[in-house]
């Protein structure tokens, strides 16, 4: 059940939805967004490690906390398979190494909580500067709405 619940807590994918139109996405950010929504949907591991850093953790709907490997392996394992997903990108907030993203996804989960169903979830996304690439360290996602 925790893989299951994995599957909600990190989903990107490259059909991500426009920004607010007052808020501007860094150019660096948005592409990495694009990558790891690619990595994902097609359960690509290295182009997902190619964005989260080595200690990239999220705080998932079930309120577990969860490493990098632990997620990837949900990804090895099929688990992050959704339809309809969008990005919707209400706040960027930017520091000189830390970028935070916050705002809600929409998606109908192919499996696990809500399979079948539209599902809202609301995010809060931390990136930091690495080595010159902007990298995703942290992830705290919540289940607010299924429809």
């Amino acid at each position: 059940m925790m893989i299951a619940t994995l599957a909600l807590a990190v989903a990107v994918t490259a059909a991500s939805g426009q920004p607010d139109p007052a808020v501007h996405v860094p150019p660096e950010i948005g592409a990495a967004y694009g990558r790891l929504g690619k990595a994902i949907a097609s359960h690509d591991v290295e182009g997902v490690k190619s964005v989260w850093a080595e200690d990239f953790v999220v705080n998932a709907p079930n309120n577990e906390v969860l490493h990098r490997d632990q997620v990837i392996a949900a990804i090895e394992g099929d688990f992050l398979n959704y339809k309809d997903f969008q990005k919707h990108i209400r706040f960027v907030g930017e520091k000189p190494e830390i970028t935070i993203v916050m705002g809600y996804d929409t998606m109908v989960p192919l499996n696990g909580p809500g399979a079948g169903q539209h599902v809202k979830r609301p995010f809060t996304d931390i990136w930091a500067k690495r080595a010159g690439t902007w990298m995703l360290i942290a992830r705290q996602a919540t289940i607010a709405a299924v429809d």
